[in-house]
């Protein structure tokens, strides 16, 4: 897990590192959240849950590729009247791939990246109470809108985290995000 985790850093530093200082231009702050969906046998013990998503969006120049990093906190609840909820919480590295538009205030993009998250579980009446750390696997696609410094965006992405507590299942789950960016183009 560790590991994991150093190979996420170091390739987001030789991302920053090796961009010009025109790139600092094209750094994007962005907030937002929305719905998680969960999937697979992650649906058939919770009910759709809300999350929030902090990222730093880093264009490279002349390129149509980009690098991002984000963070996620959600919850779910637990259904059939079982008490408790689960909680995601983690952050991936993702390369993004712009994709023209002949209208430039539209810009679709796709994004897939890899990163860490924690999935913790509790049913108090049942004493349940756990949590694992695992490395995470994700992509999905989404369009951002506006001109200037300021855009919103809309985007659905699918993550796994790979034999986690769903007696050694993936936790896989659908974040659809609504936010906004701030900063350069």
């Amino acid at each position: 897990m560790r590991r994991v985790l150093e190979v996420v850093v170091t390739v987001v530093i030789a991302a920053v590192a090796g961009t010009s200082g025109a790139a600092a231009q094209s750094v994007r702050y962005g907030i937002g959240g929305g719905l998680i969906a969960p999937s697979g046998d992650y649906s058939n013990l919770d009910q759709a849950g809300w999350h929030a998503l902090g990222k730093v969006d880093l264009r490279i120049p002349m390129s149509p590729v980009g690098v991002r990093v984000d963070g996620m906190y959600g919850r779910t609840s637990h259904q059939n009247g079982v008490e408790g909820n689960t909680k995601l919480a983690g952050g991936t590295a993702d390369l993004v791939v712009n994709i023209p538009l002949a209208v430039p205030m539209v810009k679709p993009y796709l994004l897939a990246g890899v990163g860490v998250a924690n999935v913790k579980t509790s049913i108090p009446s049942l004493s349940v109470d756990t949590s694992a750390t695992k490395v995470a696997f994700g992509g999905g696609a989404g369009v951002s809108i506006g001109v200037g410094p300021v855009h919103g965006f809309v985007e659905a992405r699918y993550l796994t985290v790979p034999s986690s507590y769903l007696s050694g299942n993936a936790t896989g789950f659908l974040p659809i995000t609504a936010g906004l960016t701030f900063g350069s183009k």
